[in-house]
């Protein structure tokens, strides 16, 4: 069971990414953690955030999630280039592969949920962050800082899901990873 993540339909009451987690009770984005973060919009969803676009800053397509009807066990993440980022296989247990980030493993060992439930762990290049439920938002820290601080966010919004993340998670390379973790704990898929 994923408890990150339901099916949405487009056109239905967006259900809560964590269970008990409401829904942001806003029509529009939310205010911007930082004045130079980066949104990644994930729209134009058909049936489900495993069929969407995601559009960028200037409002430029960035991503695309595609998940064939021929081949509902496979999703890819596909740039703007239209190259293959990540391959998300759903059979027999779900695993997943980044370009640069992770080889092939099991989804469920890539966003480990610790044992109280409360956050999922990531490992990307050397470093360990974890996503918890922050205020109405998934958000991503480091973890064993010093200070933590939130580097990303994720925000469900009526028909959209929307992705925020600092100058500082761009630059240490959480963009493709947090793409596909916005993806796996808000598709509704059991992950573990």
């Amino acid at each position: 069971m994923n408890p990150y993540g339901q099916q949405w339909q487009q056109g239905g009451a967006a259900p809560s990414i964590f269970g008990a987690l409401p829904s942001l009770p806003v029509s529009h984005a939310p205010r911007a953690m930082q004045s130079d973060s980066i949104m990644f919009s994930f729209t134009d969803f058909k049936t489900t955030i495993l069929n969407c676009t995601v559009v960028g800053p200037q409002g430029r397509t960035a991503y695309r999630i595609i998940t064939e009807p021929a081949q509902p066990a496979c999703t890819i993440v596909k740039d703007n280039e239209s190259k293959s980022v990540a391959m998300i296989q759903w059979q027999p247990a779900a695993s997943l592969e980044v370009r640069g980030v992770t080889n092939r493993q099991r989804v469920r060992d890539w966003l480990r949920l610790s044992p109280d439930q409360s956050r999922r762990f990531m490992d990307v290049q050397g470093a360990q962050y974890a996503w918890a439920p922050m205020e109405g938002f998934i958000c991503l820290y480091k973890v064993n800082s010093s200070a933590p601080r939130v580097l990303a966010r994720i925000a469900r919004m009526p028909n959209a899901v929307m992705l925020e993340l600092t100058q500082e998670a761009v630059h240490v390379g959480l963009l493709e990873a947090s793409l596909v973790a916005t993806v796996m704990l808000s598709c509704g898929h059991n992950i573990d």
